[in-house]
C-alpha cells in the first residue's frame, strides 16, 4: 500500500471512529447537551482535530444521522426488491422500517429527532451542511420506494383505489416519528397493556395495511 493510500484510510478511520463516538453520544443526550469537546474526549483527539473532519456540531450530528439513513435505505432496498407484487412490496417495505427500528433504536430516534429539537440548531448551518442534505435526498428516496410499492398496490387493484401513495406514504412517516416522540404517559398506558416497544412498532405496521388493503 502507498504511504497516500495508507494515509486516506487512517483519515477514514479517524472519521468513522468521530462519528461513533457522536452517535453514542448523541443517542444518550439532546443535541444541545453534547459539545465537540466531549465529543473530542470520548475520541481520544484534540477539539482543533474534530474542526478538520467536520465544520461544526451541525454537521458531525447529520453525518451520524446520514450513516444510519444509509443503513435504512439499504434494508428497504433489500427487502422491497422480493416483492413480486405492490401489496407484498408495501409489506416488505413496512417490515423493513419495523426491523430498522428494533435493531438500530439509537439511529432510529436521532433521524426523527431534528423535527423536536430544529429549534436548538443553528438553520443556516443545519441546511448548508453537506450531510444534511445526503439525508434529506436519502429520505426522500426511502419515501419514494413506499409511494411507488402503494401505487403498484393500487394499480393492482389489492389497494384501495381511494389511497394516495404519497399521502400514506407521508402518514407512514409521521406515525413513526409520533412513535419516537410520544410522551412519558403514552409509554407508561402501553406499559400496563404488557405491550413492549417491538409490539407496538409491529402493530403500527398492521394498523397501517389494514387501512390500505381492499376489503
Amino acid at each position: 500500500m502507498s504511504m497516500a493510500k495508507w494515509k486516506e484510510r487512517e483519515k477514514q478511520q479517524r472519521k468513522n471512529d468521530i462519528i461513533d463516538a457522536a452517535r453514542k453520544l448523541f443517542a444518550e443526550k439532546n443535541f444541545d447537551e453534547v459539545s465537540m469537546d466531549e465529543i473530542a474526549k470520548k475520541v481520544g483527539l484534540g477539539k482543533g482535530t474534530l474542526y478538520l473532519y467536520f465544520k461544526n456540531k451541525e454537521s458531525l450530528y447529520f453525518a451520524v444521522v446520514s450513516r444510519g439513513t444509509r443503513i435504512w435505505a439499504e434494508m428497504v432496498k433489500k427487502e422491497v426488491e422480493k416483492g413480486n407484487n405492490g401489496l407484498e412490496k408495501l409489506k416488505l417495505y413496512v417490515n423493513a422500517n419495523k426491523e430498522f427500528s428494533n435493531e438500530y433504536p439509537d439511529y432510529f430516534r436521532l433521524l426523527y429527532s431534528p423535527s423536536l429539537i430544529k429549534k436548538q440548531f443553528d438553520m443556516e448551518k443545519m441546511t448548508s451542511s453537506q450531510e444534511f442534505q445526503e439525508v434529506r435526498e436519502l429520505f426522500k428516496e426511502i419515501m419514494l420506494i413506499g409511494i411507488d410499492s402503494i401505487q403498484k398496490g393500487v394499480d393492482e387493484g389489492k389497494i384501495r383505489s381511494d389511497v394516495d401513495p404519497t399521502e400514506a406514504a407521508i402518514l407512514l412517516s409521521v406515525i413513526y416519528n409520533g412513535k419516537v416522540n410520544m410522551g412519558d404517559w403514552a409509554k407508561e398506558l402501553l406499559e400496563n397493556k404488557g405491550m413492549d416497544e417491538h409490539k407496538f412498532t409491529s402493530d403500527i405496521g398492521d394498523f397501517f395495511l389494514h387501512m390500505l388493503m381492499k376489503k
